[in-house]
């Protein structure tokens, strides 16, 4: 494996980190999936030519921080966001890797063609999910109203035994994402925990 060295403008940095970062990424896993990209596209996965302008740019910054509202789940946000449409195919595909049927890493690729999902928060969002179900911790997170959500999916339709090692793995998880998730997500997840233990 090839390791490289980039360097970069604090600021840029410090704002790509703050968007990675809500999107339960670091620059490295961003970095390795835009390079996946580049090889598998062969090319940039992106349009070169000219600038937006400061109009477009903010709308877009606007659409983005509108995306992770936590207090919302709706199922008409566009395909820049991750959508109840989107979660709820990440459930289905999770539903064959339980049954041993296929594993994260096809699934993610799969729930992307499908739902229009980014591959990488399609395979975050598995292997959060594999991770509860088999009671381990979690470094990643996803949206509280995701995780909420998929946390009731698997009380429903895993049972009460896979729910408890989900619980299991959310109170695990808890000190490493109030150390390194800003913000009140562990607070979130660790109430949750304590009305549902």
């Amino acid at each position: 494996m090839a390791k490289i060295e980039i360097q970069i403008d604090d600021g840029i940095l410090t704002e790509a980190k703050k968007v990675l970062h809500s999107l339960g990424m670091d620059v490295e896993m961003a970095v390795s999936i835009y390079l996946r990209r580049i090889a598998l596209e062969k090319g940039l996965p992106m349009i070169m030519t000219g600038t937006a302008s400061k109009r477009i740019e903010q709308v877009i910054t606007e659409d983005f921080e509108e995306s992770f509202d936590d207090d919302i789940r709706v199922s008409t946000r566009s395909n820049s966001r991750i959508t109840a449409a989107m979660v709820d195919e990440v459930w289905q595909a999770f539903l064959r890797h339980v049954r041993g049927s296929a594993e994260i890493n096809p699934l993610s690729t799969e729930v992307s063609i499908k739902s229009g999902m980014n591959r990488g928060s399609a395979f975050i969002y598995l292997t959060v999910l594999a991770n509860l179900v088999n009671g381990d911790s979690n470094t990643r997170v996803l949206k509280y109203n995701d995780l909420e959500y998929l946390m009731g999916k698997i009380r429903a339709e895993l049972g009460e035994s896979k729910y408890q090692k989900a619980i299991k793995s959310l109170i695990a998880s808890v000190p490493y994402w109030r150390e390194k998730i800003p913000g009140a997500f562990a607070d979130k997840v660790e109430a949750y925990c304590k009305k549902h233990s």
